[in-house]
C-alpha cells in the first residue's frame, strides 16, 4: 500500500490514507472547496478558517472554529488550530459567561517508522473535543459525523455551518441554520460562505 498522508483527490473522491488505512473522507465532489467555501459531504463538514461550525446532539449544544491551518517540516505533517465553545447549561446561549472555551491542536505528522510494511503515527491527535462530543478530524478544516473510534455513520450528530465569526452572536435556534446529519448517499455540496445564513 502507498504511504501516503494528507487529503488526497483519487477516482474523483477525497481520502485520507492513515497509517495503512484507508478511509474515505467525503463524496464524489471533484475538487477540494476554496478557503471562502464549504463542503458539505456524506460523512463530513469541511468549513473555513475563522467561521463557527454549531454542533447539536440532544440537548447539547456546541460550536467549532478553526483558527489556523499549517504544514510541518513535511507537506505530509497536517496541524490545525481550533477553539470550541460548550455551553452545559442546555440553553444554546453562547452570550454568557457559561460558555465553556476550549483551545486546541490537531495532527497527524509523517510516519516515525514501520511495523510490517505499515506505518506508525507517533502522538497524532485526531479528535476534536467540543463539551462532551468528540469528532473525527482528517485534515484542514474537516468534522466528522462521529469520533474515531466509531465505523461510519449516523450517531446522533448534527452540524450546522454558519458566516459567524463570533461566538457571542450565535443563536442556535435561528430557523435560518441548515443542519446536516451522516447521509451516506448524499453527493458532496460546496457552498460559498457569503451564502450561508445567518451570519455577521
Amino acid at each position: 500500500m502507498r504511504k501516503v498522508i494528507g487529503v488526497i483527490i483519487i477516482c474523483s473522491s477525497i481520502i485520507l490514507l492513515m497509517g495503512g488505512e484507508e478511509m474515505v473522507a467525503y463524496g464524489q465532489e471533484t475538487r477540494p472547496p476554496g478557503s471562502d467555501e464549504v463542503l458539505i459531504g456524506p460523512n463530513a463538514i469541511i468549513i473555513p478558517l475563522g467561521r463557527i461550525l454549531l454542533v447539536r446532539k440532544d440537548l447539547d449544544y456546541c460550536g467549532i472554529k478553526f483558527t489556523r491551518f499549517w504544514t510541518g517540516k513535511t507537506l505530509d505533517d497536517q496541524y490545525a488550530a481550533y477553539e470550541s465553545y460548550y455551553q452545559g447549561d442546555k440553553t444554546g446561549d453562547f452570550s454568557n459567561s457559561k460558555v465553556e472555551l476550549r483551545d486546541n491542536i490537531l495532527y497527524f505528522p509523517k510516519p516515525g517508522f514501520s511495523i510490517f510494511g505499515h506505518p506508525i503515527h507517533l502522538g497524532e491527535k485526531l479528535e476534536i473535543i467540543c463539551g462532551p462530543i468528540m469528532l473525527l478530524w482528517s485534515g484542514k478544516g474537516s468534522v466528522h459525523f462521529f469520533k474515531k473510534s466509531q465505523p461510519q455513520g449516523d450517531y446522533g450528530i448534527e452540524l450546522g455551518p454558519t458566516r459567524w465569526t463570533d461566538i457571542s452572536r450565535v443563536n442556535v435556534f435561528d430557523p435560518r441554520i441548515k443542519w446536516y446529519r451522516y447521509d451516506s448517499k448524499r453527493k458532496d455540496i460546496i457552498i460559498s460562505i457569503d451564502q450561508l445564513c445567518p451570519g455577521d
